[in-house]
């Protein structure tokens, strides 16, 4: 799978992408919801995992803008939160628990597909 993980946090930002790369993913990886747009206008992505928590626009936003533009766009919501936002249009999004490892990521991937 394409993945575009979105992740303020470096440390979790590149251990995410290790696991999912261990599993055979292609992985492109942002910091920010504005990095994360300009990947999205220019390349096919199969599923978004995204932290909500982002600084300037929350995940949720972030995810419905991502949709416009890729409207097969299948989400990962990853928070601490016990719930995700409702989703705006598309299939429903796919909860990752945070703290997660490498199996939980996983299973949120594919789930989402």
């Amino acid at each position: 799978m394409n993945v575009l993980l979105v992740e303020d946090e470096e440390s979790v930002r590149f251990a995410a992408a290790e696991f999912m790369r261990e599993h055979g993913h292609t992985v492109t990886v942002a910091a920010n919801a504005e990095g994360a747009m300009e990947i999205l206008r220019r390349s096919p992505i199969d599923v978004l995992v995204t932290d909500v928590g982002l600084p300037g626009v929350s995940g949720d936003v972030f995810a419905a803008e991502a949709r416009a533009i890729q409207p097969s766009l299948r989400i990962v919501f990853a928070t601490g939160l016990d719930r995700i936002p409702e989703p705006r249009e598309g299939a429903g999004p796919v909860l990752l628990r945070k703290p997660y490892d490498a199996k939980a990521l996983e299973a949120a991937i594919n789930a989402a597909r």
